[in-house]
């Protein structure tokens, strides 16, 4: 039986001694929310209305965001007013909205989304999301899962304001920062006590990250508890804005925060090694602002995201080569579905023509690459086997070759290797493609990491779901 309820219980809605929301689901909070809430539905709706300014540039997310508006909770603070000033410098209020609740993850940016924050008469050109460090920090989601939430965020946008691009700020960094290696029984700890709210695992997970070589006593110093975690998060995230087809895009913000050769924060520009100060915005809005307009004046993508992605391997958006190959040999009745599960997919996917000799790759989303750590040139018409090694089971191997030889469906667990060599335990789906004939024609290779892990705490429906 339960006896103590979870410590994010004031965050969450429901039984407090249920488990919480995944990262990608959307979730009601309890606590002091509602009205920001409500604030905000009401400025969506009214924004180009009645002689009102449209809101061209919309931020969502969670403290962060809600310092923009110069309050935490709804209640506006002298300190947080500068921060307000040096937003509306750099994205004037009659032209951009930040709709932030101190405290949210993606469950509970999702939710509000869902529910009447996006009810803009003429929607915003950009939208800019920085959510996430909660999920870390707080509730100790995985890098997989708090990946899952944005993304999960993000396709909620797109689909809610047809037309609209996002733009992933990726999460900023933080501390607390990492004990010094040989520091006796410290080592691995975070420098600095938990929060109110951290979880109680907190400390725990600082464990699992590597101890820097410096020996900085300093809740400022890098890499910090959470920074491995954040990096994979954010290669993730600029891996499906560069899937995207133009619809993403993704802006590192980091060097706004770190000293040049990024072994800390500096102090002045995150006083609590957490959120911006009104330097630190100042510096973040210098590079952010470019990349808002950008993403802004990019030629509009081929075809929107619900409606069926752009042929990848034609062009990118902005006319270069794709360097994910092309899906041209694919059966056109099936090129849309494959081109939108391709973009969409948080998954290292590739796709193999059968008809070739060597059955050779013929595209790879950015997924793959950043998975395996190869580069376009050393993927595209290879034959899949080069991930494999000496350690590779040569029995789950004939099994695929089988499966294949069948124009079957092959599903199971496979060893393979990165490019520097480390191992790499893939959960691999191999489905056949056919063209109108019923012609076995390609294959799709879907490679999932850990997913029992990454998904665990999910209901069995979404996890179906991300499986796609």
């Amino acid at each position: 039986m339960r006896s103590s309820p979870r410590g994010d219980a004031e965050t969450h809605s429901g039984d407090p001694f249920s488990p919480r929301a995944h990262a990608a689901l959307p979730e009601q909070r309890i606590d002091a929310w509602r009205a920001l809430h409500e604030t905000f539905v009401r400025e969506a709706k009214s924004a180009g209305t009645a002689g009102r300014p449209r809101c061209r540039t919309l931020f969502l997310g969670d403290s962060i965001t809600e310092a923009m508006r110069g309050s935490q909770f709804g209640e506006v603070y002298d300190e947080l007013v500068t921060r307000m000033v040096v937003f509306e410098t750099w994205f004037p209020l009659r032209e951009a909205s930040a709709f932030g609740v101190s405290g949210d993850r993606t469950q509970h940016l999702l939710w509000r989304i869902k529910k009447g924050e996006l009810h803009f008469r003429h929607p915003p050109g950009v939208v800019v999301v920085c959510v996430g460090t909660n999920n870390l920090g707080r509730d100790n989601d995985s890098a997989a899962d708090t990946f899952l939430g944005i993304r999960a965020v993000v396709l909620e946008v797109l689909q809610r304001l047809p037309g609209t691009r996002v733009l992933l700020t990726g999460i900023l960094p933080r501390g607390p920062g990492l004990a010094e290696g040989n520091n006796g029984d410290r080592a691995g700890r975070p420098l600095t006590p938990p929060a109110p709210g951290e979880s109680a695992g907190y400390a725990e997970y600082g464990a699992t990250r590597e101890s820097p070589n410096t020996s900085t006593q300093s809740k400022y110093s890098q890499p910090g508890v959470h920074s491995r975690a954040i990096h994979d998060v954010n290669d993730k995230l600029k891996a499906l804005a560069d899937g995207s087809g133009g619809s993403i895009g993704y802006c590192d913000g980091s060097s706004a925060f770190l000293s040049p050769d990024g072994s800390e924060i500096v102090p002045e520009t995150m006083r609590d090694a957490l959120h911006p100060t009104s330097v630190g915005m100042n510096k973040w809005f210098a590079i952010l602002k470019p990349a808002v307009e950008e993403l802004r004046n990019r030629p509009a993508p081929r075809e929107s995201w619900y409606e069926g992605a752009r042929f990848f391997g034609d062009t990118t958006w902005n006319g270069d080569a794709n360097r994910n190959g092309s899906l041209k040999s694919v059966d056109k009745n099936v090129r849309l579905v494959l081109s939108r599960l391709i973009a969409w997919s948080p998954h290292a996917l590739c796709v193999c023509d059968m008809r070739e000799p060597d059955a050779p790759i013929v595209f790879a989303n950015d997924n793959f690459f950043t998975q395996t750590g190869y580069d376009s040139t050393e993927v595209i018409g290879r034959n899949c086997r080069f991930l494999q090694g000496e350690s590779t089971d040569r029995n789950v191997v004939a099994q695929m070759k089988d499966k294949i030889a069948k124009g079957s469906e092959f599903s199971g667990n496979v060893l393979n290797y990165k490019k520097n060599g480390t191992r790499l335990v893939n959960s691999l789906v191999m489905s056949p493609l056919y063209d109108t004939h019923g012609n076995v024609t390609h294959y799709i290779g879907i490679q999932r990491l850990a997913t029992e892990d990454a998904l665990k705490d999910a209901p069995a429906e979404y996890q179906q779901r991300a499986a796609l």
